[in-house]
């Protein structure tokens, strides 16, 4: 009997322990929390606050919230939409020039009336207006109807995007090709010669390009600036045609190389120090005009949007 009670009394004070232990641990686990749930209470109440203090708009900013949203729904003729959607596609870089069939806008679908929140507005929804560019330019035209930017009562209700390749003339076909010859050329001949960047270049800052490319990019660096240390003549400069270069390996020899297979282009280039390579028609920078891309094939971005303008229904 004395055994069963001492075993009693053994079982009773394990359980006592148990259960202490077990609710230290549920108080530790909810102390633990607490913090966490303290700081993410501060934190909403913090950013509560900060609304909470915002000043209320005076009566004057209201109204002329008001004013510029019934402004905004004044009607519209549509030929005076078809001029701020032209203005739209301009500035954002669209060229709308008919010629190039790079925009178009359909005619009006016709205007229809639609009832909202007890008063009628008359949409006038124009279906499939086209625009191509490169994808930044048309980006920018769509986002200025989804912000509303020109016209905010303008909506986007569908826009599809597809892709085009550009068909270049012969004219530009050569353009682009001698250009992306003469990048290469600089770049080979930068890497030739262990070069990271060209020490005394044409460059845009000179005001003059030029098209001999036995002067170009860099026709002043001298024999002794290469680090030639033999007795022959070799010409100066980092050039792209006739080049004289010089091995760090032997530099008492010299190796006379083309990284072009032409002396003189038709068009005329400057070069920066660190061979980024410019293209324009002239020698004079005041009044040449420069071309850009080079790139063989280029696609352009399509887009074809649906949009309806809302205005307020005048009664007739």
């Amino acid at each position: 009997m004395q055994e069963l009670l001492t075993r009693i009394r053994r079982v009773g004070f394990m359980v006592v322990i148990g259960v202490c232990v077990i609710i230290y641990i549920g108080l530790g686990i909810v102390y633990m929390q607490q913090g966490p749930k303290q700081k993410d209470l501060e934190d909403k109440i913090e950013k509560t606050m900060a609304v909470v203090k915002k000043p209320l708009p005076s009566m004057e900013q209201l109204q002329a919230k008001y004013d510029a949203v019934n402004a905004a729904l004044e009607p519209m003729e549509t030929p005076e939409v078809l001029k701020v959607i032209v203005g739209i596609a301009r500035e954002s870089g669209i060229d709308v020039n008919p010629e190039s069939g790079k925009f178009y806008i359909p005619p009006a679908s016709g205007s229809k009336q639609k009832e909202m929140t007890q008063r009628t507005y008359s949409v006038l929804s124009f279906d499939n207006i086209r625009a191509q560019g490169d994808f930044d330019t048309v980006m920018n035209f769509i986002s200025n109807f989804d912000a509303g930017s020109t016209l905010e009562t303008m909506i986007v209700r569908k826009v599809d995007l597809s892709w085009v390749q550009i068909s270049f003339e012969e004219e530009e076909v050569m353009r682009r090709a001698e250009f992306r010859a003469v990048m290469q050329a600089v770049a080979d001949m930068m890497k030739d010669n262990n070069l990271d960047e060209i020490p005394n270049p044409i460059n845009f800052e000179g005001g003059v390009a030029v098209n001999e490319l036995t002067a170009f990019p860099d026709a002043i660096t001298t024999a002794e600036g290469k680090k030639y240390t033999g007795t022959g003549t070799p010409s100066d400069g980092y050039i792209l045609y006739e080049h004289d270069r010089i091995t760090a390996d032997n530099t008492s020899d010299y190796q006379t190389v083309n990284y072009i297979d032409k002396p003189v282009t038709e068009y005329y280039y400057t070069c920066q120090a660190d061979g980024t390579v410019r293209q324009f028609d002239g020698p004079e920078m005041e009044t040449a005009t420069e071309y850009y891309g080079s790139e063989e094939i280029v696609f352009e971005t399509v887009a074809k949007l649906a949009v309806d303008l809302y205005t307020i229904h005048e009664k007739g």
